[in-house]
C-alpha cells in the first residue's frame, strides 16, 4: 500500500506544449520559488508501449490571477527519450525560475534547473543536459491544472 496521497485529479486541460500552450501555463503560473512535488516515471518492462514512456511530473506553483494561490500543475510528456534526474541538495526540487522548454531535433527539452542559463538560450539539445540537475527530452506533452492536494 503506498501511503502518499494520490496525484489530484485534473481540473483544466489537458494544454499541448506547444508555443501558445507554453505561453498559456506562464501567463497563468508564477514559478519562482515552487516546488516539483513528484515525478511519475512508467515502467520500462516487456515490449516498448506505444506512444512511448511516459513521465507525469506534479509541480506546486502559484496562479497569477488569482492572489498567487497555490495550485498543482501537472506536465505531462510523451514518448520520453532521456532524462536526468539528480538527487535534491534539500528535502525536495525547488524551482527559482520557470521550467525553459526548447525544441532541438524534432524533440521537446523540459529544463527544471533553468536558471544556470541567465538571459541565455541553449544552442543545442547536449548544452540542456550539461550541467542540468534536472531535464527530460520528450516527443511532446501536455499541461493541467489539477484539483488541490487532498490532507
Amino acid at each position: 500500500m503506498d501511503p502518499r496521497p494520490p496525484t489530484p485529479d485534473h481540473r483544466l486541460g489537458p494544454h499541448p506544449l506547444t508555443e501558445e500552450g507554453i505561453a498559456a501555463l506562464s501567463a497563468r503560473y508564477e514559478f519562482g520559488d515552487s516546488c516539483l512535488r513528484r515525478v511519475v516515471l512508467d515502467q520500462e518492462y516487456g515490449p516498448r508501449a506505444a506512444g512511448g514512456r511516459v513521465a507525469g511530473l506534479v509541480i506546486d506553483a502559484r496562479v497569477v490571477s488569482e492572489d498567487l494561490r497555490w495550485e498543482p500543475v501537472c506536465l505531462e510528456l510523451h514518448d520520453v527519450r532521456r532524462f536526468r534526474i539528480d538527487e535534491s541538495a534539500a528535502f525536495s526540487w525547488v524551482l527559482y525560475d520557470p521550467p525553459r522548454f526548447t525544441r532541438f531535433d524534432g524533440l521537446l527539452q523540459v529544463d527544471l534547473c533553468a536558471e544556470r542559463f541567465g538571459s541565455l538560450r541553449p544552442e543545442n539539445a547536449a548544452e540542456v543536459f550539461e550541467g542540468s540537475e534536472l531535464v527530460f527530452e520528450a516527443v511532446g506533452g501536455s499541461w493541467s491544472a489539477m484539483h488541490p492536494w487532498q490532507r
